[in-house]
Formats: C-alpha cells, structure tokens, sequence
C-alpha cells in the first residue's frame, strides 16, 4: 500500500494481485526517469553511470536516464550546511500550578475524551520535578508509577509542556526502545500540531553510530568498498542527497536495502569505532550527528535513549551541557543500558580495533583509517615530547592482537601478551563450561571467573603490563596535547589545532577502555565477587 500510495497507483486488494502490481510499480517508477517534472534528478544520472561499472543488475533498465545538460555538483556540494547558533539561556526559576497543568491536559487529551482521574493525579505529582532546586546537589526527584492504560505519557508532557512555556526551558525525554521514542514524537504532535513547529521544537537524538558519516561515505566511494559494498555505497549516496536527518537505522532509510547486502556494509558506513575528527573533517559543516545535536540545543523537547543521556552526562562533548530536566520514562531498564554504554569488555576484536587505530593500517587493508603518527602528524614532527608519547605507544601496541588472531587461538599458536591471556580464558571455558554438548560449536560457552588455574593467572599478569605499557604513552600524550591547546606554539594553526581536539577526544575514549581493561585483570586470581 505504501509503494502504491508513492507512485499513484491502486493498491492490490488480495495476494494474487501482489503479484500483478509489482511488475506495474516497477515501470511506473522507471518511467519517472524520463519525466522533466522529477524533483529528484539532480546526482541521478551520474550515480547510474557509477552503479553500471559496478554491473548493478538494475543498471540495463535505467539507461534511459539522459545525461545533464550542464555540470552538476557533487553529492558533498550539495548537501546543505548547519548554522552555528548562539547557546540557549538558562530556564527561568519558575513554579508551575498544578491547576494549569490539569487544564493542558484536559486540551491535550481532547474535548470528547474520557477524564481519568489516574492521568491527572499522574500529571498533579509528576508536575513536582520542575520546581526550583532549594539545596546545591539536590534535584527534584520523583520515582512515579502507574498501571497500563492510566495515560503516563501525556501524564508528564502536560507538566513539560507548561514548564517550558513559562520557564523558556528545555526538557530531555529520555526512553530505552526506539519504539516509545517513535511514540514520543507522534504524543508530541499535540502539543505542536503545526509540521513545521514541530520539527523545530522537538528533536529525538540518537547516539553516532546511527547517522551516515560522510567521511567514511567519500572513502566508500572512492575505492574504499568494492563488490556488492561499492553498489551498496552509491545507493546509499542517492538517499544521502535526500534524507530527512541522516538517520540510517531508524529514520528513512528503506529497513530492506541493508539487507541485500553483506552484513558490516551499513556499518562502515557509521561513526562506531570512535574515529570522528570533528572539526578536522571536511565535512563538519555538513555532517548529520552536528546537525542533530545543534538542533537539539534550541529544541523545547529532546527526545533521547538512556544511553545517550548517559553519555552526554559523562562526556559533554558528545551531546553539548546537561539538561536541566530530566524525565526517564522505561526508567527500570536505566541499570541495563549504563551496563550496555559504560561495561568494559577485553575481547579479541576490542583488542585488534586499538592496535589498527595506533598502527593503522596493516597489510593489504585500504581506507582512510590512519594511525596516530598520521593522525597527528603535525605533533610527531614539531613537538619532541609528543613524538616520544607516540612512538612509544605504536611500539606497546604491537602486543595486542592482529590480523588472524582468531585462528591463532584456535591453533594454540598465540602473538603477544593478549592473545596468551584469550588462550588462557579459552582453555579454561572449555575446561569448566557446563553445557558440554555446545562445546564443538563454540558458541555460549561460559564459566565462573572463580579459582582460575595458574595459567590464567599468569597470562592475566602479562596482559596486564601490556595493557598499562600501552596506557602510559596514551596517557602522556593526552596530557601533552592539552598542554599544546592551552599554550599553542606557533606552528599550531587552526587546522592542526582542530585535529589535535579531534584526536583529544579519541584518546579519552581509548584511554577510558583501557583503564576498565587494567582494572578487569586486576580482579583475576583475587577474591571472588559475591554477585
């Protein structure tokens, strides 16, 4: 039905005619490329001839799209650019009446509906969490519970919503399922009925690996994909032209199009390692995650996951100042998403992902990934201090793990300190995992860290001082580069000062995992934890 209502054609009524319309939708949607009223056929032919040296299979039957009439501009030309904004104001210190709140409520639920008495209790108590702090360090808090059906979201957006038109403040919705977030922005709708207002005034946020990063998208189209990726990449060019925000896993890229493709193609594509370069990128001005989070800061209603929320907690710099207001709705699944955000896991492939990002490249592999000497560059070159922070840490991470690492632990033939201890973890989940029938698959295997045998331990010890020879330099640099920020010798210009910053926030991010790392191998061989 969706097709038929984009093509404006009937839809089919029973499965037999399913069959039918799809040879009818596909021609309708061909012959679009011929129409001289197409809105979208700026990039359209100089896509298909890319997608045609690829042998798409779909490249024969858009041959009839004619070539432009003049040069067009490239996809990165065309996208437009965000705008630098001035920061909001605090809200103003107001309280809000719990009378006026009933009221909006009663406008928000509509005049022909029923009045629960459970909503507006709900709305009256949720109301206390926007009253003044009286004590420093001392929220307003409020754990509020209700029964399905009581009518919890409106219960609380009608106190937000009343506290944002008196205070000109902002509130953070933060849920746990992208589900209710769908919910949350179709609830507020009633608040800002107008398409336009809403856009402006309510933003759902989503962490980075969500959104398209238009660096790895320019790699990806420059060679950095081939076979059915490079295919995958110059489709994903076409929607990058025309998206709504960027958003490739929730937002309006088809949920199908990933799915034809290999498994990590959609997610080369995003920001997941950690490598964003932030203003140092080409692309900044143009790139989605900055859009979103500078319309997030002159939005009335954030719309965000725990997981973010978290992170903009802990890290500012992913998600700009704290809200002031929070409301965690699905708050019982809080505990399970800072274990899902903040765990620290030591596993072969984290392992093999912080030796490529100090090494960068090694053999055959292709991309823009480069290593921290290439990275900063500009610091090996010109500071002495930080050229030794640099070499040292290039010269620790060779302990981890590389290339082939899974079918060295299966040949019992290890490189390095971390490898020797995933050996040792290895033997002893085979050795003590209950479920014996699983073991020829290898896969759920577990077992207690309890009373590890001296193997385990000895390897733990090793893995250890390779983990804290590789943190020390890491960390020796991160001071060195703040130092370099806060008194910047002359060859720092403002290009070099933006990959520094970008590199300053990676190596926090690494510095932080390895630090859970040292302190996970702490534990082995030490007390049992009684949990």
């Amino acid at each position: 039905a969706g097709i038929a209502a984009a093509i404006g054609l009937a839809p089919p009524k029973t499965e037999e005619d399913i069959a039918a319309f799809l040879p009818k939708a596909a021609a309708a949607m061909l012959a679009s490329l011929v129409d001289p009223a197409w809105e979208k056929r700026e990039g359209a032919w100089h896509g298909m001839q890319a997608l045609a040296r690829q042998r798409w299979s779909w490249s024969p039957l858009i041959q009839r799209l004619s070539a432009p009439d003049a040069n067009e501009r490239w996809l990165f030309s065309r996208l437009p650019e965000w705008e630098e904004l001035p920061p909001r104001g605090p809200p103003r210190q107001v309280k809000i009446n719990v009378d006026d709140v009933a009221t909006r409520l009663d406008r928000l639920t509509g005049d022909g509906a029923e009045r629960r008495p459970g909503q507006q209790d709900y709305a009256r108590a949720t109301a206390a969490i926007f009253e003044p702090r009286e004590r420093k360090d001392a929220p307003q808090m409020l754990v509020a519970e209700a029964g399905t059906g009581i009518g919890k979201t409106l219960g609380y957006l009608a106190p937000a919503k009343q506290w944002i038109d008196q205070s000109a403040g902002a509130v953070c919705i933060s849920t746990f399922t992208k589900a209710l977030q769908r919910q949350l922005s179709r609830e507020t709708e009633k608040l800002y009925p107008d398409a336009e207002t809403h856009r402006e005034k309510v933003v759902v946020r989503k962490g980075r690996e969500n959104y398209l990063c238009l660096l790895n998208l320019e790699d990806a189209l420059q060679g950095g994909f081939s076979g059915r990726a490079a295919i995958l990449a110059q489709l994903v060019a076409r929607w990058a032209a025309y998206t709504r925000d960027g958003d490739m896993v929730g937002g309006d890229l088809p949920g199908w199009l990933p799915a034809l493709f290999r498994r990590n193609g959609t997610t080369a594509l995003t920001d997941r390692r950690g490598e964003c370069i932030y203003a140092g990128c080409p692309h900044f001005r143009k790139c989605f995650i900055e859009r979103s989070a500078r319309a997030a800061t002159q939005a009335d209603i954030i719309i965000a996951n725990h997981a973010l929320t978290m992170v903009q907690a802990a890290r500012p710099r992913d998600g700009g100042a704290p809200a002031t207001r929070l409301i965690f709705d699905e708050g019982h699944h809080l505990w399970d998403a800072a274990d899902s955000m903040f765990a620290a896991a030591l596993t072969g492939q984290e392992a093999v992902e912080i030796r490529r990002w100090v090494l960068g490249p090694e053999g055959k592999s292709r991309g823009r990934r480069r290593g921290l000497a290439a990275r900063l560059a500009d610091v090996a070159s010109y500071d002495e201090a930080g050229d030794r922070a640099i070499q040292a840490a290039i010269a620790a991470a060779a302990e981890l793990p590389g290339d082939g690492w899974l079918a060295r632990l299966s040949e019992n033939d290890p490189w390095g300190a971390i490898e020797r201890l995933l050996v040792a973890v290895r033997g002893q989940v085979y050795a003590r995992a209950v479920d014996t029938r699983t073991a020829d698959a290898g896969y759920g295997l577990e077992t207690e860290l309890a009373d590890p045998d001296s193997d385990l331990v000895t390897a733990a010890a090793a893995a250890s001082d390779a983990v804290e020879g590789l943190l020390r330099p890491l960390m020796a640099l991160g001071k060195r580069l703040d130092a370099l920020v806060d008194d910047p010798p002359d060859w720092l210009d403002g290009q070099a000062r933006a990959r520094v910053d970008g590199a300053r926030h990676s190596l926090g991010t690494r510095i932080d995992t390895l630090g859970g790392w040292l302190s996970l191998l702490g534990r082995v061989g030490g007390p049992a934890d009684p949990d």
